[in-house]
């Protein structure tokens, strides 16, 4: 019986051999003229070490404002100089009114923020650089900016 079932399953096997199977293929034709398409996407450009920068902005007072930074990098790097730009609307443009630094050493990810005093009344922003340099003197940069916030 062993045998009979062996002799089956190798003819079987034999003729499936012949047997050829192809999928189905789908030809599109693409024409360039049928469609326009518009990206939407922004470019972001390359960078080594600097994968993020996030920078928020809250009233804490009727005459004080903070701005919090938070960059985070792809490894440790030697150095994060943080500069803090608070900005008062003016018109239709932004005026730097205050700015501060903060720089913090052998690390791939910081939160650091600052409290800004004596704020008058109006629309402020905030604007954080962050540049990042590492052992063997590269550096890149990036920075963010805030929605506005009345004080």
């Amino acid at each position: 019986m062993k045998k009979y079932l062996t002799i089956i399953l190798a003819c079987m096997l034999f003729l499936s051999s012949f047997i050829s199977v192809e999928a189905a293929t789908d030809k599109y034709d693409l024409n360039t003229e049928d469609e326009l398409l518009e990206s939407t996407a922004e470019i972001m450009p390359y960078a080594k070490y600097i994968m993020n920068v996030q920078t928020t902005i809250i009233k804490k007072s009727s005459s004080s404002v903070g701005i919090r930074a938070e960059v985070y990098c792809s490894e440790k790097v030697s150095k994060i100089d943080i500069k803090f730009y608070l900005q008062k609307k003016s018109g239709s443009s932004w005026v730097t009114v205050g700015t501060n630094n903060i720089t913090v050493s052998d690390v791939a990810s910081t939160t650091k923020s600052i409290t800004a005093t004596g704020v008058s009344s109006g629309t402020y922003r905030a604007r954080v650089t962050a540049k990042v340099t590492d052992r063997y003197g590269y550096s890149e940069s990036a920075t963010s900016t805030t929605g506005e916030i009345r004080v």
